[in-house]
C-alpha cells in the first residue's frame, strides 16, 4: 500500500506527464487531499492560476487526480464525478 507522500509524487508525475500541455502546466493544489480506503484523491488546478488566483487562469471542467494505492494508477476524474465525492 502506498502512503501520501508517494501517491502524491505518483499524482504530479501523471498531471506533468499525461495533462499538462504546451500553454497551461498543471499542480497539484497544496492541503487538498484525502485517502478514501485504498485510494487517494489530490485536487489539481493550472499552475497559473495557483501563482495569480486570478480566475482567467483556472482550469475548468478538470476534477480529482485519483491514485489506486496498490497499483499507483492515477487517472483523471471529471468535474462531476469530483463534485460527488464531496472530498473538499
Amino acid at each position: 500500500m502506498l502512503d501520501m507522500e508517494h501517491a502524491a509524487r505518483l499524482a504530479q508525475e501523471f498531471l506533468d506527464r499525461e495533462v499538462s500541455h504546451e500553454g497551461m502546466a498543471f499542480a497539484l493544489v497544496e492541503g487538498e487531499y484525502a485517502q478514501v480506503e485504498g485510494t487517494f484523491y489530490f485536487d489539481c488546478q493550472s499552475v497559473a492560476y495557483l501563482h495569480s488566483g486570478d480566475p482567467s487562469d483556472m482550469a475548468v471542467g478538470t476534477g480529482y487526480i485519483c491514485v489506486d494505492g496498490e497499483t499507483g494508477h492515477c487517472r483523471l476524474m471529471g468535474a462531476v464525478e469530483s463534485a460527488k465525492l464531496n472530498l473538499f
